[in-house]
């Protein structure tokens, strides 16, 4: 049983922590009160869930169990994945002009390093498009008025996230995967193969959660733009150590690549705090989920959304 109370990185107990996260407070009961209060519950599942219960439980068998929780819908938020990297390459192809460095956006405890240790970098070189899961917060805020949004994944520093006071409609509450685990339980439901083709998110999206995966859907949305991207240098660093070193690096003027990914988890979300299986097991799983995807393009993909009634700027603005 993983303790998540600790930080996957240190050991640290999380109040202590040097990365900015917060209690790992659970917020089930809050959670059960809002559906039960009647209103739209509405669960965003992060892209790491892919291959988390096994090669036969797809997105849509997770769906299936939370709407038999009560949840009244959910959302990938790899469709998060393409709307921050759709975003997140305008910044990337505006720097690269100005000859200037930038780091990515999407993990909250990499964000809270750079903004508790490395402040200058924060300022001068962080991306400001929101992460994955505040883009689907805001989406389903702006087309489900009233909804609660609740975030599942393996992330314990979602949490410190969501409680973010500058940047605003990010998710209402956030579970990980221990606590999805134990509302299973609680309402004695299994999680069953489901035969539907669902699919919200591209592949670029569904792979946000593997180190390289954010890197590589910014690069994919700059090419389909037709940005040239040849010769464009990236940084992919996983784990408190690597990301630590890193920014020393960009701090100094001595970082010779051109973007940073940033992941404090080794091997990224697939890694986090509250996985349910092992990397290789999961890694496996997902493998075998990710080949049935189709292999739709980010920006036709996100033609379908409304993408000009909400923010993608982390402080709201449009």
């Amino acid at each position: 049983m993983i303790d998540e109370s600790k930080c996957v990185q240190c050991g640290h107990c999380i109040h202590a922590c040097p990365f900015g996260a917060i209690s790992s407070k659970s917020y089930l009961v809050d959670i059960i009160r809002e559906i039960k209060a009647g209103k739209e519950v509405i669960a965003m599942c992060a892209p790491a869930t892919e291959g988390q219960f096994g090669k036969d439980i797809t997105m849509a068998s997770i769906k299936a169990g939370l709407m038999e929780m009560g949840f009244s819908d959910m959302v990938e938020v790899g469709l998060g994945g393409d709307m921050t990297a759709a975003y997140e390459s305008l910044e990337w192809a505006e720097a690269l002009e100005e000859g200037r460095k930038m780091t990515t956006s999407c993990c909250p405890a990499f964000i809270n390093m750079m903004r508790k240790q490395f402040p200058e970098q924060f300022e001068k070189n962080m991306s400001t498009t929101v992460s994955p899961m505040c883009a689907i917060s805001r989406y389903l805020k702006a087309t489900h008025p009233g909804c609660v949004t609740v975030f599942v994944g393996p992330c314990i520093a979602k949490k410190a996230e969501s409680h973010d006071k500058s940047v605003p409609d990010n998710a209402d509450y956030v579970m990980t995967y221990g606590e999805f685990r134990a509302l299973l339980r609680s309402k004695d439901i299994e999680l069953k193969p489901v035969d539907d083709s669902y699919q919200e998110a591209s592949v670029w999206g569904k792979r946000f959660a593997a180190s390289g995966g954010v890197a590589n859907a910014v690069l994919e949305c700059m090419k389909e733009r037709g940005n040239d991207t040849e010769g464009i240098t990236l940084k992919k660093c996983a784990g408190g150590d690597e990301c630590k070193k890193t920014l020393l690096m960009l701090k100094t003027g001595r970082l010779e690549e051109d973007f940073v990914e940033g992941m404090m988890c080794p091997g990224g979300c697939v890694g986090g705090p509250s996985k349910h299986k092992t990397e290789v097991e999961i890694t496996r799983a997902r493998e075998a989920l990710l080949s049935a995807a189709d292999k739709r393009e980010v920006i036709e993909n996100l033609k379908q959304y409304p993408m000009d009634k909400f923010s993608m700027f982390r402080d709201g603005h449009m």
